[in-house]
């Protein structure tokens, strides 16, 4: 059993589903980089586009065959030159025996069917120009920093938006990249044997390669800049012989569902993690900023299954970042927001460890904003009670200090809607008053329902809610219909038009 389950006071075993295991996106090709110098490829066509393709396969080192019954004046340089050999003539449906993959760039349809049908039941991969769904392979757009290669493909769907892509990438990648990737090669294999333990090499590499020796590399100053990585290894070597490396733990802010809303920081220490522990609520596609080879262990509690307690989170934290690793706590919206980030800074400080707070955009501002709900407005709210909607004992949480001329913003509230609207009403706040329940908020699953104190009770079931779902209660409630601008067809606006009338 490991370390960070001893002095469990439970003999159960804990299933921890996700270790290493996440079911990504799926993707429609699977991307990968061909070695094909000195292998022979077949392309089909003798026209411009067809020449486009034959450079890029003798660009790879490819032996290239042109098949056509008219090459371009490019090709028949080529020709000349002893560069590709031509046949000309129409496509005879049969591939060369030793063809590794095929190219059919022609203005015919028939002929680049035939073509791709040939590869199919050769068995060879094959790219139909303008044809994806014939393509067994992609074409990408290429940005090149030799050895450095960057593709990018939109399945065939849409080349102008991959040139664009394209264009955004070679703005802000540095343009000697190629000169940094090309010194870490060299020293690849010194480095692996001054610092066998793979992790540790690991982090050598991503603290190495952002600061002085990737600064002197960009200024073409290669010498300075070899100097400075024999300089980072030395004393890499000293710090570790001096102790044993602890690492470092990251409590990050996912953001409340649309992965565009983690930080820049938040996804760079992401990016970095030796593992990553991420809560129930962390959208799939969060996660897909982390290392590929990253270790993914969910740590999520959901009420009535089985999950991991949180003092055994606390053990597994500190176990790990204790052991040298880099590990991301990754929690859903903001950690310092009922996160309970409190008890794991506390492990990690009793521990000794260091750690860094991230925070993150919360699900009270994002849903709010998602659902076109101002949280203070002028004359309407001029403040904000954020409160849990249930207790330590699953009870109603204190709704007392709610006071006219607020907005309430309730989290984990769900089980508890007829309790908090009984005792709203208990207090003097009016039946009719507004509240909206805005379901998977900042996603493509957002559901907003805009409804009444009086309303509330039943409005769990009537409407199926499912968390995560936040509450929010108050005046300026009424103008989500009004300013709805994110997925407004699913928008439940049943008693949005009498409230809009107010307005």
């Amino acid at each position: 059993m490991s370390n960070w389950l001893a002095g469990s006071s439970s003999s159960s075993l804990i299933f921890l589903p996700g270790i290493n295991g996440y079911s990504f996106l799926r993707m429609q090709n699977f991307p990968l980089f061909a070695r094909i110098q000195d292998r022979h490829c077949l392309v089909v066509g003798g026209g411009a586009v067809a020449t486009r393709r034959a450079g890029q396969l003798l660009n790879a080192g490819a032996r290239v065959t042109v098949i056509a019954p008219e090459l371009s004046p490019q090709i028949l340089d080529w020709e000349e030159a002893g560069r590709v050999a031509a046949v000309r003539e129409e496509f005879q449906g049969t591939l060369p025996a030793d063809c590794w993959l095929v190219i059919a760039a022609t203005a015919d349809p028939a002929v680049n069917r035939a073509v791709a049908a040939a590869a199919e039941a050769a068995r060879l991969f094959c790219n139909v120009v303008d044809e994806p769904a014939l393509c067994t392979f992609i074409m990408p757009t290429i940005v090149d920093r030799d050895p450095v290669t960057i593709a990018i493909s939109s399945a065939g769907s849409s080349p102008v938006l991959a040139r664009w892509i394209k264009g955004l990438i070679e703005e802000t990648l540095p343009s000697r990249i190629g000169a940094l990737a090309s010194l870490a090669g060299r020293w690849r294999e010194r480095v692996r044997a001054a610092l066998p333990d793979i992790d540790d090499r690991r982090r050598f590499w991503q603290e190495t390669l952002r600061g002085a020796v990737a600064d002197h590399a960009f200024a073409g100053k290669e010498e300075v800049s070899e100097a400075a990585l024999d300089e980072a290894l030395a004393r890499w070597k000293i710090n570790a012989a001096g102790g044993r490396r602890v690492g470092q733990a990251y409590l990050v802010g996912a953001g409340p569902g649309d992965p565009e809303l983690i930080t820049l920081r938040g996804r760079k220490l992401l990016a970095r993690a030796d593992a990553v522990l991420y809560d129930r609520l962390v959208d799939p596609r969060v996660l897909e900023f982390a290392r590929r080879d990253a270790e993914l262990i969910a740590v999520g509690k959901s009420a009535g299954r089985l999950s991991i307690r949180q003092e055994q989170l606390n053990r597994l934290l500190v176990s790990l970042v204790s052991s040298g690793k880099h590990v991301c706590r990754l929690k859903g919206g903001d950690p310092m927001v009922f996160g309970r980030v409190a008890e794991e800074l506390e492990a990690l400080t009793a521990a000794g460890l260091p750690f860094q707070i991230v925070p993150g955009v919360s699900a009270v501002s994002a849903c709010a904003a998602y659902a076109g709900i101002p949280l203070t407005m002028r004359d309407e709210a001029r403040a904000i009670l954020i409160a849990t909607g249930h207790t330590s004992d699953h009870g109603a949480a204190d709704l007392s200090a709610f006071r006219d001329g607020q907005t309430l913003a309730l989290y984990m509230a769900v089980a508890n809607f007829g309790a908090i609207a009984e005792r709203l009403i208990e207090l003097g706040h009016p039946r009719d008053l507004p509240l909206a329940v805005v379901e998977h908020g900042t996603t493509e699953q957002q559901r907003v329902i805009l409804s009444t104190l009086a309303e509330l009770p039943t409005l769990a079931d009537e409407h199926k809610v499912e968390s995560p779902a936040l509450l929010l209660v108050g005046k300026t409630v009424r103008y989500a219909e009004r300013y709805a601008w994110f997925n407004p067809r699913i928008l439940l606006a049943e008693q949005a038009s009498a409230l809009a009338q107010a307005i």
